[in-house]
């Protein structure tokens, strides 16, 4: 069984069509935020580097044009999607996202928009709530694309790093690229809130 999946994702990752549905895949993830791109991005990335398929440059290439893609045309329609986010219940994973957006993206703008790329409901909500207020274009795709850059390569080299590990047991590297990858988007989290407070606790209005 474990033989016949491998067998059948790299059938997959072989054929040229996989890039372009990577590429979809990220933009429709970046519109609703329900697909696992980042596992995805982890997934092929682990297995470039133990079975030599997809070509991980092309990979980058078709999740970086999906993600900006679907980052922008999330931030156009953010005046006719905000009604949606203010409608969530402030207690589920995207109604926190929703308080940690709007605390921190006035302070914080730029820092904003480039972690919370890393942050499924997050990065939904940022360009939503940044769109409707008429936060400025072009800062947006500025940060947006740096973020972007940054999520790419780390997505998928935590997962090529787990494919290069253990290239001799494709089905543990592909799980070890994935478990990798999703540390990495934790960590960047915490770190990111903990930069934050620690700023704010040096201007003295941590809430602390």
């Amino acid at each position: 069984m474990v033989d016949g999946l491998i067998a059948f994702l790299e059938q997959l990752m072989t054929m040229p069509i996989f890039y372009p549905l990577v590429g979809l895949l990220i933009t429709i993830d970046a519109l609703c935020p329900l697909v696992p791109s980042e596992t995805v991005l982890n997934l092929a990335g682990a297995f470039s580097a133990s079975q030599g398929v997809p070509d991980v440059k092309w990979v980058m290439v078709a999740a970086g044009i999906g993600a900006i893609i679907g980052d922008n045309l999330c931030f156009m329609l953010g005046g006719r999607l905000i009604g949606l986010v203010n409608r969530l219940d402030p207690e589920s994973r995207a109604g926190k996202a929703i308080t940690w957006v709007r605390a921190n993206m006035h302070e914080h703008g730029p820092v904003t928009i480039i972690v919370a790329r890393f942050l499924p409901w997050a990065r939904w909500v940022a360009t939503i709530v940044l769109g409707s207020v008429r936060y400025n274009w072009f800062l947006f795709f500025l940060f947006d694309t740096i973020g972007v850059i940054l999520w790419v390569l780390i997505s998928v080299g935590t997962g090529y790093l787990g494919g290069t590990l253990f290239s001799d047991y494709p089905l543990l590297a592909m799980i070890v690229g994935v478990t990798l990858g999703s540390l990495v988007g934790m960590a960047i989290q915490r770190l990111q809130a903990a930069a934050m407070e620690w700023n704010d606790v040096r201007r003295g209005v941590s809430s602390i």
